[in-house]
């Protein structure tokens, strides 16, 4: 401590000159005990690769065993994950996939866009169970100045997508 602070130790009074004698009394932190970054062994890595490596394989076991369990859907079930929306209204008499689009049509009857609209409308034209649902699709198509694919255009998309 040099001359100034004891000085002003000595004008903030007594109090003060004890307190500053309990902080000196106190021990010292050591610098030495801070955590530095040290760069990871290679070595290390090295055993436990294996590990890593089993772990991994028995991961992708498990996963691949979870899929084959659960690949072979029961008949009427909705379709196959490889269908998209616009290759369902293709495979329409199975009851999955009028499940499937039925329950993709938005709350206003549309689908992800009006190509799709279109399409749809036209696959569920005459399809008894499916009413409800074309009715939604042709109000929203009526309401943008559209309507459902007529059946030879619906049938020409069916043969493009064959070949």
């Amino acid at each position: 401590m040099n001359a100034d602070l004891a000085k002003t130790i000595e004008e903030l009074g007594p109090s003060y000159g004890a307190l500053v004698g309990e902080l000196r009394a106190m021990p010292e932190v050591d610098p030495s005990g801070t955590r530095r970054f040290v760069a990871p062994d290679s070595r290390r890595l090295w055993t436990r690769l294996p590990r890593l490596a089993a772990a991994s394989l028995a991961l992708a076991m498990a996963l691949a065993a979870l899929l084959r369990w659960t690949g072979g859907a029961p008949e009427g079930a909705a379709p196959a994950p490889s269908s998209t929306p616009y290759t369902l209204a293709f495979s329409l008499p199975s009851g999955g996939a009028l499940d499937e689009m039925v329950r993709t049509q938005n709350a206003d009857g549309s689908w992800a866009n009006d190509f799709l609209t279109r399409q749809n409308a036209a696959a569920l034209r005459g399809i008894g169970g499916a009413r409800l649902a074309y009715r939604r699709a042709v109000r929203y198509l009526r309401m943008k100045g559209l309507s459902p694919m007529s059946d030879a255009e619906f049938v020409a998309m069916r043969e493009r997508l064959r070949s």
